[in-house]
């Protein structure tokens, strides 16, 4: 394991191909890293990665990368040569991770949050900074997102708990849920499914082709609904307008949902449904 002094603010930087990487932010001006092998090659495959701690003074930057056994122009070749990283560093810690089929777990509450995977898993804890992930085929989670966020993906489902700021979210055929709303969220499927359990505030615009849309409005909440779906069903709970309030009232939540084939129904959420969240 290696300990880095680190107090201040800290980077976070992992390029790995495969394998598991596990970040826990603490409460200590330090950042560890441990790297474990999940090959048959053992020990050996640590002799490719480097750990660098980059002291800037008030701010550091720890990179970890594990390189490729052979490179042949654009091509990297390796084989059973997976590891897991395990990171322990500052809450507030800013992450910015790449990797081909990693899985990815932070625990805690990080700053600014950038993850690229084609095949990996996301599962993240509180972003209070800038959020971006880009996935093709692997999940994404995330417990708070309390910065402005985009999460895209292709096939992978996409569920978010709490999103205080502004997030937009894109999806090919992956689902996409959120727990509570209480800002403006834009989410756009071709045939994935959304649901949002609970709108409090913002302004909600879903746009999909065939996926189905189903919104919660949290009770108190007062919204303005534009739903359309050309074939599919349109149910409501609540009143549809053809046109917005005539005067602009800060207290309306603007709902837009559009889908060609996908149904469509707007419900009045639960108030056990984020219950707690902030």
């Amino acid at each position: 394991m290696r300990v880095f002094d680190t107090p201040g603010s800290v980077s976070l930087r992992i390029k790995l191909p495969s394998g598991r990487v596990v970040v826990t932010t603490v409460d200590e001006p330090q950042t560890s890293v441990e790297l474990v092998s999940l090959g048959r090659r053992g020990h050996d495959v640590l002799e490719d990665v480097s750990v660098v701690h980059d002291d800037r003074g008030d701010h550091h930057v720890v990179a970890i990368e594990q390189r490729p056994r052979f490179r042949w122009g654009p091509l990297q070749v390796s084989w059973d040569d997976a590891l897991e990283v395990r990171v322990a560093c500052p809450t507030g810690t800013d992450l910015e991770l790449a990797t081909a089929s990693a899985s990815v777990r932070a625990e805690g509450e990080l700053g600014d949050v950038a993850v690229t995977t084609a095949t990996g898993d996301v599962v993240l804890g509180t972003a209070c900074g800038t959020l971006g992930v880009k996935t093709a085929s692997g999940d994404v989670s995330v417990a708070e997102a309390r910065g402005e966020g985009t999460l895209t993906t292709v096939s992978g489902d996409v569920r978010v708990e709490r999103c205080p700021r502004p997030l937009g979210v894109r999806s090919v055929s992956g689902d996409v849920e959120i727990e509570t709303a209480s800002a403006p969220v834009i989410v756009a499927t071709t045939s994935g499914d959304v649901r949002i359990e609970r709108v409090t505030g913002g302004e909600v615009e879903v746009r999909s082709i065939s996926g189905d849309a189903r919104i919660g409005v949290g009770p108190g909440t007062r919204v303005w609904i534009d739903a359309v779906s050309v074939s599919g069903t349109l149910e409501s709970q609540l009143g549809l307008e053809e046109r917005p309030p005539a005067t602009a009232d800060a207290d309306v939540v603007p709902l837009r949902v559009k889908t060609v084939s996908g149904d469509v129904s707007i419900v009045r959420a639960s108030e056990r449904v984020g219950a707690g969240a902030s």
